[in-house]
């Protein structure tokens, strides 16, 4: 087929469970051991849960909303067309591929403040105002971060459990459910 196997790109990772094994060699060419690299935009991390992910999220995220500042700031934009400026450039960024992975609460909230904080700083809410959160999601007409994220994990799980039986996706989540091992 023509592929061949980028040695450079190469590593090894025990994710959750051990120590780090040691570096190996694999066909004459060593493969160095690692605790955290990026893989398809995701930064795995061997603790086996997404806090650096998140807060590398939430600095891409916030890089973007910085760029955005004289957008939030014009008076002659409504709300709506700024919520969907932020829909579309800042929140498809911040949640990627977190139906997949170990979320803690911790993190769940660390989203969740970020999240309260741009949408108060586009409706133009001080801080020293008592607004509370749902007050702002009322009047953003947004989901808070953890109704989003658990919507995309339902999603992911109808597409998992329509998969046919035989895919090993689906034979793992009926593992899941079958010893019933609590999964996030």
């Amino acid at each position: 087929m023509g592929l061949h196997t980028s040695w450079a790109k190469t590593k090894i990772q025990n994710v959750a469970s051990r120590p780090s094994p040691p570096s190996c060699v694999i066909s004459g060419h060593q493969v160095e051991a690692v605790n955290r690299f990026t893989y398809l935009g995701n930064d795995v991390d061997s603790s086996g849960y997404c806090t650096p992910e998140i807060l590398r999220r939430i600095g891409l995220a916030s890089s973007i909303m910085s760029q955005l500042d004289r957008v939030w700031r014009q008076s002659w934009l409504s709300n709506t067309t700024k919520f969907r400026i932020y829909n579309s450039c800042v929140l498809s960024s911040l949640p990627y591929a977190s139906e997949t992975g170990t979320l803690l609460k911790a993190d769940i909230a660390k989203l969740g403040a970020f999240h309260s904080t741009n949408q108060r700083r586009i409706l133009g809410i001080p801080w020293y105002e008592f607004v509370t959160n749902e007050e702002v999601a009322i009047l953003s007409q947004l989901l808070f971060t953890n109704e989003a994220i658990s919507g995309r994990r339902h999603s992911l799980f109808g597409h998992v459990r329509h998969m046919d039986q035989a895919a090993p996706v689906h034979q793992a989540l009926h593992l899941s459910v079958t010893t019933g091992l609590e999964t996030v």
